[in-house]
């Protein structure tokens, strides 16, 4: 029995033919907007790749290139920065990074191996330099300890603003199809583009006016995020004031 049963199968599919029950139609979802990158920042506008302890830098994120023609930064406006993190080999913390406001949401300020006590009564970490936006203690501690050449990694992630994804559906003879998303035009095309500004579930349609089919899409969190790491010599030095 068990080979006769096997026999069928082989026939089956030398003949191209398809076992009762089994779907062939296929439904998908990708995306169809740009992939997005996180180049390495300049460091205060400059391509010169490495540091000095406690010297007052700038990591800049914005789309740019440096003066060989190497892109730098996010790939395009429609990313915008969420997190930075810079973390010395030689060191336990994390370096404390700096947001003013005079500077755009794409630029921190970085003092190579400065992690700050905080100011209690603001919450916001003291800068080895004064630095528009964050208190100042004349009386504190403004330096750092001599320590090796070692290297600094930098750690980024951003976010997109929004990306286009492309749905493909079954194709029907008649009909129409639409996205269960507010505004959503119905078409008779089966293929249904959208640009959507965060995760969640779509639900498409499609219907002749008497009979309806239904699909769920889930597009993940994963396909607004991007990140990006490199590594940085920094120092020797002896205590910077």
């Amino acid at each position: 029995m068990k080979r006769l049963i096997l026999l069928v199968v082989m026939l089956l599919s030398l003949t191209g033919c398809i076992l009762p029950g089994v779907n062939q139609e296929l439904d998908t979802i990708e995306v169809t907007s740009a992939a997005g990158y996180i180049y390495r920042p300049l460091v205060s506008g400059v391509d010169d790749w490495t540091v000095q302890p406690g010297d007052k830098e700038t990591l800049d994120f914005a789309p740019w290139h440096d003066s060989y023609g190497n892109r730098t930064g996010l790939s395009d406006v429609r990313w915008k920065l969420e997190d930075v993190t810079v973390k010395l080999d030689e060191k336990t913390e994390d370096d404390t990074l700096f947001w003013p406001s005079n500077l755009s949401k794409n630029e921190c300020v970085w003092f190579p191996g400065w992690t700050a006590p905080m100011e209690l009564i603001s919450g916001l970490p003291y800068p080895m330099y004064p630095l528009t936006g964050y208190p100042w203690d004349a009386c504190g501690s403004h330096v750092i300890q001599p320590m090796p050449s070692q290297m600094a990694t930098i750690t980024a992630s951003a976010r997109a603003e929004w990306i286009e994804v492309e749905i493909t559906l079954p194709t029907r003879s008649d009909g129409q199809y639409t996205l269960d998303l507010p505004g959503y035009t119905p078409r008779a095309s089966n293929v249904l583009t959208v640009r959507l500004s965060g995760p969640q579930e779509i639900v498409a349609t499609w219907t002749d006016g008497n009979r309806d089919e239904s699909w769920l899409f889930v597009v993940p969190v994963d396909w607004f995020w991007i990140d990006g790491s490199w590594q940085i010599p920094v120092g020797p030095s002896d205590v910077c004031n």
